[in-house]
């Protein structure tokens, strides 16, 4: 198994395995906290052998530097090649979350695992910024 995209974004969706995302991001500035992201989603694309075919258990969770989950979830996935001549093939999945709390500014992280064991982990760095700071970006950066 060789992760292809591991990413975090304001909106991703799979459609007929193809993965889309729309604004990645690894960073938000807040002015106040809690902060209150509206949207984000986990996007995921594995390079799956036909060894590696058959059910699994996904673990996504969200946690800050001490360790503490802001969110976790299982979930069963179940790779299948298209084809029997086919050695490998792409398996593309999104996790949309709504109203993601971020308690205080700091480091946080975004963990994938696989049959328990950690195939991506992807950073989110949470810093604080004075409200009369002019963000560029609406809505996080």
């Amino acid at each position: 198994m060789k992760v292809l995209i591991a990413a975090v974004a304001d909106h991703a969706w799979v459609e007929n395995n193809c993965l889309s995302l729309c604004k990645t991001f690894d960073g938000i500035l807040a002015d106040k906290f809690p902060y209150v992201l509206p949207r984000m989603s986990v996007a995921l694309r594995l390079l799956i052998r036909r060894s590696e075919t058959g059910e699994h258990k996904m673990n996504i969770s969200l946690a800050d530097s001490d360790g503490k989950k802001l969110m976790n979830s299982d979930i069963k996935i179940n790779f299948k090649l298209p084809q029997e001549s086919i050695p490998e093939t792409s398996f593309s999945f999104a996790l949309n979350g709504q109203n993601i709390t971020f308690p205080k500014a700091g480091d946080y992280v975004v963990d994938i695992l696989i049959d328990g064991r950690v195939e991506a982990s992807i950073p989110i760095y949470v810093r604080e910024v004075k409200k009369t700071e002019k963000l560029d970006i609406p809505d996080r950066i």
